[in-house]
Order: structure tokens, then sequence, then C-alpha cells
């Protein structure tokens, strides 16, 4: 068993880690934020990406304020620079909102991949707000200029992908796609893969760049010992590795195995003190439940966790 789910095992491209992974994981599901805005993410052929933008501008220019003085809701649509395919719209950020407050909604379309971010913005030059900038200035401010280039840069750094596809360049790798470059900008993925050869087996990762936790999960021991107790949970390990020049830690354990989240938990972290642009933390967790499970022991479990974990590195070029 340990040897199908380890068959034929790939590179796999996690925020800006490496690890390998066996063909069977594959069609990862997950999110990835960037400075705290998600970006969606869908495959899709170009002639839909076109038509959802079509039918998206038809929607907002039909969207009503529902105070007249805030109108329109659709205030203004952007080109995106060097014949990159997709728009910004400018509108409300809500309907009931004052018209100050904004929001920029940014379509993309990169090799075979639509793309979806926004970020809130405001404008208040308006002379309908001129005492509010005098009274409160730092809430009625104008940054939509700046908003908007920060944006149309972040768009321009921003590639479809396939899944075996490993980029070479400085950048942040996500399901479907590619953030190329190393800036200050916070970064957090978070993804999952279910095996398929064995439907009770979940990888989930998480990896940011600006989270750095007082203590460790070791640290924390006596703590997480005495809720594992509470929870009828019993270790199976735990300890400290090093692996390929990463310093980290793992904890092992298994529940009465009711059902997933009562089976196998095993946990592995890196970086959870020291999470920043340079040194992101990561976090790689297993699941596997209900239990019992005839076609997957325990002893196998850990061998297969030992074997990809093992693997993982930092992507060469990627910081």
């Amino acid at each position: 068993m340990v040897e199908n789910l380890l068959a034929n095992a790939t590179p796999r491209c996690i925020g800006r880690y490496l690890i390998d992974l066996p063909e069977n994981f594959n069609s990862p599901i997950g999110t990835v934020y960037i400075n705290k805005n998600e970006i969606e993410f869908q495959r899709l052929y170009l002639p839909a990406f076109e038509q959802r933008i079509r039918l998206r501008e038809d929607e907002l220019r039909k969207t009503k304020t529902i105070h007249a003085e805030d109108g329109p809701y659709l205030k203004n649509i952007y080109p995106l620079p060097n014949g990159i395919k997709g728009v910004i719209f400018e509108t409300n950020s809500s309907e009931g909102a004052p018209d100050a407050f904004r929001s920029l909604e940014a379509h993309i379309y990169s090799n075979g991949v639509a793309f979806k971010t926004s970020i809130d913005t405001i404008n208040s030059d308006g002379e309908r707000y001129k005492e509010d900038r005098a009274k409160m200035p730092d809430v009625y401010r104008s940054d939509t200029s700046i908003k908007l280039a920060e944006l149309r840069n972040l768009l321009t750094r921003l590639h479809g992908r396939q899944e075996n596809e490993i980029p070479k360049d400085k950048g942040l790798c996500f399901p479907n796609g590619f953030i190329s470059g190393n800036t200050n900008e916070m970064e957090k993925v978070l993804f999952s893969y279910r095996a398929k050869i064995s439907s009770r087996l979940y990888l989930v990762f998480s990896s940011n760049n600006y989270i750095q936790e007082d203590t460790s999960m070791l640290e924390r021991s006596s703590t997480i010992s005495n809720a594992l107790l509470n929870n009828k949970i019993n270790t199976l390990m735990k300890g400290k590795r090093e692996i390929n020049k990463l310093a980290v830690e793992e904890w092992l354990t298994v529940g009465n195995g009711e059902d997933v989240s009562s089976g196998h938990t095993f946990v592995l972290n890196v970086n959870e003190k020291t999470g920043s642009s340079q040194t992101p933390s990561l976090s790689i967790e297993l699941k596997h439940g209900p239990l019992p499970d005839k076609e997957l022991s325990q002893n196998e479990l850990i061998a297969f966790w030992q074997q990809i974990t093992s693997t993982l590195r930092l992507r060469p070029g990627a910081i």
C-alpha cells in the first residue's frame, strides 16, 4: 500500500517550498492571499473568460445605489497594461455605502487560468466630503491612484501554471498560479490534496511570510498534551528533525477514529517563530480517518509520512 501511495512522486511547488508528492495526489484546492486580499482562480477557456467579463460589466452597470447621490455604482473601467488580458472595475464598496468608499475589482487571464481579486480604496475628493476630510483626514483620504498602481503591479506578476510546472524565478506558488517577485507583500497560501488511491487520506499545506508565533509547537507541549488527553487523543511520536537544512518540529497523534478529525493527525512546522519574507513559515498536516482502515495500517502511514516529508526543501531561486 505504501509503495502504491508513493508511486511516481514529482516535485510540487508549495508557496516558496518544494515537496515531492505521488501522482495520485493531484487537483489541489485552496486559497491564496496577498496583503490579506484573496485571489480567486479557475481554469477556463478564453471565450468563457471574455463572456464572464461582459456579463460582470453588465451586472455592475445595472446595479443601483440605495442613495441617488452615491451613484453610479460602477465608477470606472481600467484596462490592464502591456496587453494583459483582463480589466479592473472601480465600484462603490456596496450599494448602501457612500461613494467615497470604493472597491477595485480585477480580472485577469493567463495561461488558461482566470484570476479575480479586489482591494478596497477611498476617493473623497468630492465637494460633499470637504467637512469630513477636515474632521477625519485619516478616514476620508484619497488613495485610489496608489491602490490602482499597486493592483496593476500585482497583475503583471500573476501567471497561470500547470500543477507540474516548477518556476525557476523568485515568487510564490499556489494551485494553478504563480506570483513572481520577492516583495514586502504579506503572502498566505492554504491548500489541500486528497489521495485518489485512498479517500481517507488528506494532506493540507499552509504557508505565510508574516506570522510569528511566540512559542513553537514543542514549546507548547504541556498545553497541547493536556488538550489531547482531554479529547482522548494519543501521541504516537513528537520531536525535532532536520530536513534538507530546514529545522522542523513534528507531532503525530491518533484518536478514536470515528471520523477524519479524530483519526490520525500528523503535523510538521517550519519557521513557526521566525516567519518572514526570507524565512516563510510552512505547516504540513496529514489527516487520515475514519479508522480502522483495513487498507492502510498505522505503521504504513508513518512510513508514508516520513518519506513524503523528507523531500521538503526550499525551492531554489524562490527567495
